[in-house]
């Protein structure tokens, strides 16, 4: 059976640029000279964590959701550029459970009234690849961590940007099943409608284990360490 797949306007805005909620939050690192593109519900509190900052360093909020921090007039040229991207079904229910307008309501209608701005609509409705490909579909990013291999992959970040490894904390997990165990036939094909484009560029399949892949997505030029 064919896939029903997404399309690049499903969703309002639905490209990295500034001043607008599909742009995303950033952090920077001038120590290790990168910056950190933050995806919603993909462990991000736990990578920046990793680089010991908080809250009240503007490096923390280097960038967010398209609006530079006061402290910057412009983003740093030739810093190495990541992000973390997660198995598209089990992103969205982390999200759904996670997000207060949403999680007392049941999957179907959820699906069928997803949030349209604010909040709710970065860590549920907002496509992966929304925050990930500029305008004329190139990757903006030189390396993209999965999620379903954060620590191995978050080692490779560290080797190739010189900083030393750190075992990331689990930060803001919530309780609850398996993915599978939410979805039926109806609810997955509703779900592709929205999300198929992500499931189709990060070569995720609907199966226990989601590892479709051998190894993590770099850029061209980026070399693998």
């Amino acid at each position: 059976m064919g896939t029903e797949l997404g399309q690049p306007n499903d969703f309002p805005g639905e490209t990295a640029g500034a001043g607008n909620q599909d742009s995303p939050r950033s952090m920077i690192s001038h120590t290790y000279k990168c910056i950190f593109i933050h995806q919603r519900k993909c462990a991000g509190s736990s990578i920046i964590h990793a680089f010991d900052l908080n809250p009240a360093n503007p490096d923390w909020h280097f960038m967010n959701d398209g609006v530079l921090s006061p402290e910057y007039t412009s983003a740093p040229a030739g810093y190495f550029r990541f992000s973390v991207i997660r198995n598209p079904w089990d992103r969205f229910i982390s999200g759904w459970k996670y997000c207060t307008t949403t999680r007392h309501r049941s999957l179907p209608d959820v699906l069928a009234n997803l949030p349209r701005e604010g909040h709710d609509y970065r860590h549920l409705t907002r496509p992966q690849h929304a925050i990930l490909y500029d305008e004329n579909g190139r990757l903006i990013v030189d390396y993209l961590i999965r999620f379903e291999s954060l620590q191995q992959d978050f080692d490779q970040v560290c080797d190739i940007i010189g900083k030393p490894r750190r075992v990331l904390a689990h930060r803001n997990r919530g309780a609850r099943t398996h993915y599978s165990d939410y979805f039926d036939e109806d609810s997955r094909r509703i779900f592709l409608r929205h999300f198929g484009r992500d499931v189709e560029l990060f070569d995720y399949d609907y199966c226990w284990s989601c590892l479709n892949f051998a190894q993590p997505i770099l850029s061209a030029g980026t070399d693998a360490v």
